[in-house]
């Protein structure tokens, strides 16, 4: 979507207007949707783009992204958090550091659980990096007495890392789930145009 031109914004926008509908509808009330929009734009003096066009471009583009970021996933190699990474107390993993796509994006992950309250954890991690030249910004969340803690951590220097703790718990539960999250870097796919 980085390269929608503002037409085609004023296009976009109408079609995100149409209610959802079924499956084998959709391609009908796209094509109205975008005949409606034309219509709009010429009586406004706008030349209206290729509404199509531009579609098929942005979900190739989608289609490099996602692929881009699977092949640093799929990538040889061994999953390994930043040399920095301090230390959970209490933690016990749920499996090995593994790279995985989160949210789209590729991500070595660690996951498990600890008895401790996630504000201790939150607490601990911060400790262990406060001596050193990380930026740190912590999230506290509390909701139905679930409680969440994110802590993020990111390095001063060049080349920056980054981590992302999360720790959630439940009111019934005695023990924490916890995540440790550092992405991974993904290269810019190359232009076909």
């Amino acid at each position: 979507m980085k390269n929608v031109r503002p037409s085609g914004l004023l296009l976009l926008a109408t079609l995100s207007l149409a209610p959802p509908t079924h499956a084998q509808d959709a391609d009908r009330e796209t094509g109205e949707a975008i005949q409606q929009a034309t219509d709009t734009a010429k009586k406004m003096g706008l030349k209206m783009p290729d509404v199509k066009q531009i579609l098929e471009e942005n979900d190739r583009e989608e289609a490099r992204e996602k692929a881009a970021v699977q092949a640093v996933v799929d990538a040889p190699g061994p999953a390994t958090l930043p040399d920095w990474t301090p230390k959970i107390p209490q933690f016990t993993p749920s499996g090995p550091v593994a790279k995985k796509v989160v949210d789209g994006e590729a991500k070595v992950v660690l996951s498990g659980t600890s008895p401790l309250t996630p504000a201790e954890l939150a607490d601990a991690w911060e400790a262990a990096v406060r001596t050193q030249e990380i930026n740190r910004f912590r999230n506290n969340i509390s909701s139905n007495g679930n409680l969440t803690t994110v802590v993020f951590l990111t390095t001063r220097t060049e080349p920056r890392q980054e981590l992302r703790l999360e720790s959630r718990r439940a009111p019934d539960e005695k023990i924490t789930h916890v995540t440790i999250l550092s992405p991974l870097a993904v290269p810019e796919p190359a232009d076909d145009e």
